[in-house]
């Protein structure tokens, strides 16, 4: 798959791409704000580079903070999270500092995460889960549903905003390694717009993605604007009954809802790679077998 641009962000000065791009000055921003707060940096280290995100470890005498920089595609992560937090307090990490035009944040270490090994990422029915998850989903379903009416505030961060009505411009970006779905898809995903329900969807929750200790939810790179249901996340959990029998405390929601979200969901999680290249030779190009699987889902699931 060729590199295409993302749909439904704000368009800002950013990169396509931060596999490229120099620590130095990434460290150099996050060493003064966190002077700026009186604190002193022992030591750097660079943990994580990928086309869409450069991330590296700060040392301080107050403990580690995480400096992060994100391709354009993803660079709405930090305003995102400055907003959660402003309107759910406690639900995420807030950032210490956030660079709008460069795409970067600067955030504390939150420690332990939930994640108990690499069979928790597997998008499968039978991934590992904490006893504490199905708190976990009750609390997304519940912020979730206090940020519906925010929308259009949470839309200024950059969030990508994909309504079920854009979902068939996403499959379009990939039809000719699959073709002929689209009046399945644009039927299903109108019907699915009928709801008029509009959430911030983190787009990759697992238990890699919560702190232990506080059970606040980070990394939201993926992040949109949509139904809320729309994540292959959600429908493959093993736990996913606690999520949804959540939803059914806040508001009235329809088996037909969740069917129609569950086959479209991989529409969602195909988005965040428009912008990433997984041709053969590039450096994404490990990642193409989990394009290709979201792809073969969305057949089975209009087949």
């Amino acid at each position: 798959m060729a590199a295409a641009g993302a749909l439904g962000y704000v368009d800002l000065m950013k990169p396509d791409s931060v596999a490229d791009q120099p620590l130095a000055p990434l460290l150099e921003w996050a060493t003064g704000r966190l002077a700026a707060l009186g604190l002193t940096v022992t030591g750097a280290e660079e943990m994580r580079r990928r086309d869409w995100t450069l991330l590296a470890r700060i040392h301080t005498g107050d403990g580690p903070f995480w400096a992060k920089a994100s391709a354009r595609a993803f660079a709405h992560e930090g305003p995102l999270l400055l907003d959660l937090a402003r309107l759910r307090p406690g639900s995420v990490l807030e950032p210490v500092a956030v660079h709008r035009d460069n795409g970067w944040m600067l955030n504390r270490d939150g420690g332990e995460t939930m994640r108990s090994g690499p069979l928790d990422r597997q998008v499968a029915g039978d991934s590992p889960r904490p006893p504490e998850w199905d708190s976990v989903l009750r609390a997304y379903a519940g912020l979730q549903y206090a940020l519906g009416t925010q929308a259009d505030v949470l839309r200024a961060s950059g969030t990508p905003y994909l309504p079920p009505s854009r979902l068939v411009e996403v499959y379009r970006r990939f039809a000719e390694h699959d073709p002929g779905l689209v009046p399945a898809i644009a039927a299903a995903a109108d019907e699915l717009e009928q709801s008029g329900r509009l959430a911030p969807e983190h787009n990759d929750l697992y238990p890699g993605h919560v702190f232990r200790t506080t059970g606040a939810i980070f990394d939201w790179g993926d992040s949109l604007i949509t139904h809320p249901f729309l994540s292959i996340r959600t429908h493959t959990d093993p736990r996913r009954q606690a999520y949804f029998d959540a939803w059914r405390e806040f508001a009235p929601i329809t088996d037909r809802e969740i069917e129609l979200s569950a086959r479209l969901a991989p529409l969602t999680t195909l988005h965040s790679w428009l912008s990433i290249d997984t041709a053969p030779g590039s450096a994404g190009e490990r990642f193409a077998p989990f394009v290709a699987d979201m792809l073969a889902r969305l057949r089975r699931a209009f087949s």
